[in-house]
Formats: C-alpha cells, sequence, structure tokens
C-alpha cells in the first residue's frame, strides 16, 4: 500500500481503519467484509472511502445489501409489529454506484418482502388491535 498524504489520513479519520507506526493506514478490509453494517455508520462512508478499489466497495455493499435483507425478511415474519429499520434503501442506492445490476435486483427483492408484508399486515392488523386494548 502506498503512503498517505496527511491529507488523505485526515479525510480517512471517519473510516473504519489502523494507522501502524509508519503512519500508512490500512482499512479492514475483512471487517468491513464481514460486518458491514457494525463498521460503518453509514453506506455512503464505504462510497467515499480513500483506501477501497471499486471492486472493494463494490463487494462489501453486497455484503451489506445480503445483511440488511436477511434482516428485513426475518423482521417482517417473526416481529412484524415491531416495524424494524432496515437500512437496506440506502445501502441499495449506494449499493448502485458501483453495480446497477445487483442493486436492481435487491431492490426487487425488498420490494417483494415488503408486498408480502403488507399482506399479512392486512391478515392479521385485527387481532393486534384488539390484544392492545
Amino acid at each position: 500500500m502506498d503512503r498517505m498524504t496527511a491529507a488523505d489520513l485526515r479525510k480517512a479519520q471517519d473510516f473504519p481503519s489502523t494507522i501502524d507506526e509508519a503512519g500508512i493506514a490500512t482499512p479492514s478490509y475483512t471487517e468491513a467484509l464481514v460486518a458491514p453494517g457494525s463498521v460503518f455508520r453509514d453506506p455512503a462512508q464505504v462510497v467515499g472511502h480513500p483506501c477501497f478499489t471499486r471492486e472493494e466497495k463494490r463487494t462489501i455493499l453486497l455484503s451489506w445489501a445480503r445483511d440488511e435483507l436477511v434482516l428485513e425478511q426475518v423482521a417482517n415474519r417473526t416481529l412484524p409489529e415491531l416495524k424494524p429499520r432496515s437500512r437496506i434503501d440506502p445501502v441499495i442506492e449506494a449499493l448502485c454506484k458501483f453495480d446497477a445490476s445487483a442493486a436492481a435486483e435487491y431492490g426487487t427483492a425488498v420490494a417483494a418482502i415488503r408486498a408480502q408484508y403488507q399482506r399479512w399486515a392486512g391478515r392479521h392488523s385485527a387481532p393486534f388491535k384488539a390484544r392492545r386494548a
């Protein structure tokens, strides 16, 4: 990895990385790939990360999209009354900058999950209201 300038280091300070004794920033690609939602606060941080290549950013966002899709699907099936907060929409938007086709596929999957939830909520809304009363 090339040495980063002071300006590069300032730009990278909001991003997950470690800086060794020589002042070389080495972002943890593996951590970002395994748990992107824990490493980054927002998908825009992945997009603007100064150390990752376009392909690494694409791969991290694909991993994040998969994680968020599973979260949305499981939460909607098991705890729909909690209305889980998924970050899938901004992740898909960021992914679109690197892989429009994959972003479109995830968008279609999310739409199907949400439609399924709406159908389920329509059939089960009365029992939840009755229990709350």
